[in-house]
């Protein structure tokens, strides 16, 4: 799964109805979030916040969080992606402003999966694969390069109310992570339809104090790029033993950019005994040649004859006939 897979109802074309901004919309969106966070209360407005030696009021810290976004939004708008935006600071050496970087993206997926809805395609899709004990089958393994929560908002529908249970990620690997805090002040997005917004504020100032105070450690942070030796390098061990013996591959709104071709090569290093390729996208056919790019030489040989092209259908993920 890529960007397109979250890329929910729209009205008009344009307005966001359910799901996420995709990439092109989040230099807007922030302002939207601005916005939320100007118009939020919450309940511990007394609450003074230490950031360094220095104490902040509810009011002083709102703006500290404001002027951050702004921050986000102008790097947002100078550069093609977040993502770009995002590995310039880190080949720059700007650790601090990196780890910042991540930090309010996640506040800022929180936040927007609370504005809207999740896409209801996750929720037709777990519906049709999940077993009746709440489990993903074992012939099915979803990788996403998303770090929104839809997925694990879907999947809260379908477990008991009140239940701990997540998205096993033997069965889930997310290669960028997670926009999620982990912690004494933990948001889990899963948990954000039955959060009240001024809770989530509150948790979310809480986490920006005491990220701020370690110099925004990546300790509770769960969005960790790919290219984060931490991040992709520490959770493929888990995903490459269960993908060897994967024989069809869906595709569902990944376009195999240049940025990721090398990780994208060594997934299908690990995928020897693929089959079978069904892209889901309106320009699968771009996408088409894009893959032949990350294919090993065998693999273009083998597979490009079973490449299956679906440019029609944005209703629902598909779902191959070989389950």
């Amino acid at each position: 799964m890529g960007a397109g897979a979250s890329y929910g109802k729209r009205s008009d074309g344009k307005r966001i109805v359910e799901g996420i901004p995709v990439v092109e919309e989040i230099k807007e969106e922030i302002n939207r979030v601005i916005e939320w966070i100007s118009t939020c209360k919450v309940p511990n407005e007394g609450y003074i916040y230490q950031l360094g030696d220095k104490n902040y009021n509810f009011d002083s810290i709102m703006d500290m969080l404001k002027q951050d976004f702004e921050w986000l939004r102008d790097g947002a708008f100078h550069h093609a992606t977040i993502d770009t935006f995002a590995k310039k600071l880190l080949i720059r050496g700007d650790e601090n402003e990196y780890r910042k970087l991540k930090f309010l993206l996640c506040t800022f997926f929180l936040i927007e999966q609370v504005i809207y809805p999740y896409d209801k395609r996750y929720d037709t899709f777990f519906a049709n694969i999940l077993t009746l004990n709440a489990s993903i089958p074992d012939d099915i393994y979803i990788m996403t390069w998303n770090y929104d929560g839809q997925l694990g908002i879907a999947y809260r529908e379908y477990v008991e109310e009140n239940s701990c249970r997540i998205l096993p990620e033997e069965k889930v690997f997310r290669i960028n992570g997670s926009a999620n805090f982990t912690g004494v002040n933990n948001i889990e997005a899963c948990t954000l339809p039955s959060m009240a917004k001024e809770e989530l504020l509150s948790r979310i100032l809480r986490q920006y104090e005491l990220a701020y105070n370690r110099v925004f450690s990546t300790g509770c942070i769960q969005l960790k790029f790919a290219w984060d030796e931490e991040g992709y390098n520490s959770r493929r061990k888990i995903l490459y033993p269960n993908i060897q013996d994967a024989k069809v591959l869906v595709v569902i709104g990944y376009s195999f950019p240049f940025f990721n071709r090398e990780i994208d090569r060594d997934i299908f290093m690990n995928m020897p005994n693929l089959e079978k390729i069904y892209i889901q996208d309106p320009k699968a056919e771009e996408i088409k040649e894009f893959l032949s790019s990350v294919l090993t030489e065998n693999q273009r040989e083998q597979l490009f004859p079973n490449v299956v092209i679906l440019d029609k259908n944005k209703d629902n993920f598909y779902l191959p006939p070989e389950l």
